[in-house]
Parts: C-alpha cells; sequence; structure tokens
C-alpha cells in the first residue's frame, strides 16, 4: 500500500528522494553549465556533449520517477472517481422524482405568474390605450376620460407590474391632458369660425335679399316707366290723331269760311243755310216767372268734326283744348242754355239720373 504522505497539499512540497538529490544537485549543476563553451573546440565539443548526456540521464530518470511516484495516486483518483459515482447514481436516483415534483410546482407557479402578468400586461395596455379612445372626439368626452384615469388605482392593484401601471398612467394623464388643452383652443377657434361663417352668411343672405328686392323694385319701376312710356307715346299718338284731325278740321272749316266770304250768285245764295250741325239752336230764355233750374247739366256731343272744328278756331275755353267730357259736362253745367259751341248740345241731367 502506498503512504500517502510524500505530498504537502497545504506546502505544495513533495519529500521524494530522487527530486530532493536533483534539487540539491540544481545549484552544483548551474555552477557547473552556466557558461557553455565554444563548441568548435574540441575541448568545449566534449564537454558540451558530456553536460548533455548527464542533464539527460537526470531529466529521465526524474521523469521515470515521477510517474512512479503518481501511479498511486492515481489509482486512488480513480478508485475514489468509481465510488464518487456510484454514490452519485443512489443520490439521483433519490432525488430525481423529487427535482421532477419540484419541477411541476415550478412550473405551475411561473406559468400562473406569467397569465397573471400577462392579465395585469392587458390592464397596462389598457391604460396605455385609453388616450387612443377619444383622439379627434369633443372636450368634453376627452375630460371624462381624463378623469377615468385619474380613478385608476395603480398601486394596489397591479402586483409585479406595478411600475409599468404607474408609468403607462403618467403617460396617458399626460397626453390627455395636452389632449384636452389642444381639443379647448381648437374648440374656441372653431366657434368662432363658425360665427363668422354664420355672420358671413347671414349678411350675404341679407345682400341678396336686398338686391333680390332692389331687382324687384327695378324691374317694377322699369315696368311701370315702360308702361308710363308707352302711355305717354299712346296719348302722343292720341294727341297726334286728333291734331291732325284738327288740323284737317280747320282747314275744312277755313275752306268752308273762304268759300262763305266769296260772293255767289243770286241763285245760290238763296240755297246756302247754315249747317245745322256747327251752330246749335239757341233755346228760348226762360220768363222771369220760371222757378230757378237747379238741374245737373251735362253736354252731348252732335258732331265731334264740328266741335274739334271749333275748339281748333278757338270758340273753346281755356280748360278745353282737347275732346274731354268732363270739361264738356263742365261748361253745360255753368252756361246751361246759354252754351254755345258748334256740335255741342246742353241738355239736363234727367231727375232719375241725378238721384
Amino acid at each position: 500500500m502506498t503512504i500517502m504522505n510524500d505530498v504537502n497539499i497545504e506546502t505544495g512540497t513533495v519529500n521524494i528522494a530522487v527530486f530532493n538529490q536533483t534539487d540539491a544537485a540544481l545549484a552544483a549543476l548551474r555552477e557547473k553549465y552556466q557558461v557553455v563553451p565554444d563548441a568548435n573546440t574540441e575541448e568545449g565539443y566534449a564537454f558540451v556533449k558530456e553536460g548533455i548526456k548527464e542533464l539527460t540521464g537526470l531529466r529521465t530518470r526524474l521523469e521515470a520517477v515521477r510517474k512512479e511516484v503518481k501511479e498511486p495516486y492515481l489509482q486512488a483518483g480513480r478508485i475514489i472517481d468509481t465510488e464518487a459515482k456510484r454514490i452519485t447514481v443512489e443520490l439521483t436516483t433519490l432525488e430525481e422524482p423529487m427535482k421532477v415534483a419540484k419541477k411541476e410546482v415550478d412550473d405551475r407557479v411561473e406559468r400562473e405568474r406569467q397569465e397573471r402578468i400577462a392579465r395585469l400586461q392587458e390592464k397596462v395596455d389598457a391604460i396605455k390605450a385609453m388616450p387612443g379612445q377619444v383622439r379627434g372626439k369633443g372636450s368634453e368626452e376627452i375630460e371624462s376620460m381624463l378623469d377615468r384615469v385619474g380613478e385608476i388605482d395603480v398601486m394596489h392593484d397591479y402586483f409585479d407590474l406595478t411600475r409599468e401601471a404607474v408609468a403607462a398612467k403618467d403617460a396617458a394623464m399626460n397626453e390627455l391632458t395636452q389632449m384636452l388643452g389642444e381639443r379647448l383652443e381648437f374648440e374656441v377657434n372653431e366657434k368662432a369660425r363658425l360665427q363668422a361663417e354664420a355672420e358671413r352668411a347671414e349678411l350675404q343672405r341679407q345682400l341678396k335679399a336686398q338686391q333680390e328686392e332692389n331687382d324687384r323694385i327695378l324691374r317694377e319701376q322699369q315696368a311701370e316707366m315702360q308702361r308710363q312710356q308707352d302711355e305717354i307715346k299712346r296719348q302722343q299718338q292720341e294727341m297726334q290723331r286728333q291734331q291732325d284731325e284738327m288740323r284737317q278740321q280747320r282747314e275744312a272749316l277755313e275752306r268752308a269760311q273762304a268759300a262763305l266770304q266769296q260772293p255767289a250768285p243770286a241763285a245760290e245764295v238763296a240755297q246756302v243755310e247754315a249747317p245745322t250741325e256747327v251752330v246749335a239752336a239757341k233755346p228760348a230764355p226762360a220768363t222771369s216767372k220760371a222757378k230757378p233750374d237747379n238741374r245737373p247739366w251735362h253736354a252731348v256731343v252732335t258732331d265731334k268734326s264740328a266741335l274739334i272744328a271749333a275748339i281748333a278756331a278757338g270758340f273753346g275755353t281755356e280748360d278745353l283744348l282737347i275732346v274731354d267730357q268732363a270739361a264738356l259736362d263742365s261748361l253745360a253745367n255753368d252756361k246751361r242754355n246759354g252754351l254755345e259751341l258748334p256740335g255741342v248740345v246742353a241738355q239736363p241731367v234727367p231727375a232719375t239720373h241725378a238721384a
């Protein structure tokens, strides 16, 4: 049996005779072979050759002793390893079922933890998504969502993801606050814009209505002007016609007067009579004893041509420049039986008509 006391593990030293002898001889060997002579000389060559032989012998013997000394230690290690392996197998046989049981529990706990974290992550993601639910909506909805986010208890309901929930809530609150400010500013501007558009539309409507009313009035005025122009034109045409007719009557009257002023043969003088349609006979004057006649009188045109000729000749008054029934009636009511106007006879209005 090999004694294992030759090696001191604590000091890292060995107590082997060959090793000790070689170690003791190293000082002399270093002294002897410290300087290598010139091998080109016979003495130098012999010295080098002899030195190699001595050192090689020492090294070879040291290696053999090393293997010899080490072999018991290696054999002991192999024995130790084999025994340890046997014990390990026994221990593993006992350990493995417990490891399997523990792994099942650990896996279940980890699975439950992951599932819990997944559920919590969904809640965290829901917080992150809350601002997006009211993006683009009115300020009231944004403010309501801001209140909802503020009521979330992230310190007690999120466990493993408390830090993530706190960060998500803070981010959502900041985003919603900024969103609310921007939306309020937009709504104020939009309200002002819509009010301005409404006022502009109302002004345009009023301007359009005023323009339409002006156009209507203008059309009516133009229509009235056209009607007046047509009436003036008609009256001018009527006056021109009457003037032409008066001119013709005046010319006829002048021809008749010229004919009357020429002396006629005696046979013809007896036959000339004044036209009854030109000069109306005077009615007999009423006696002084007759009752006053208060009946209204009116003029009856018996010969329009004679009347026009008389007006043209100056037999009318300044009120009677054309054939006007109202003016004729006024003259008849004023002159009564004393009306002397060719082609016109004054007559009292019957009592039935007067009433």
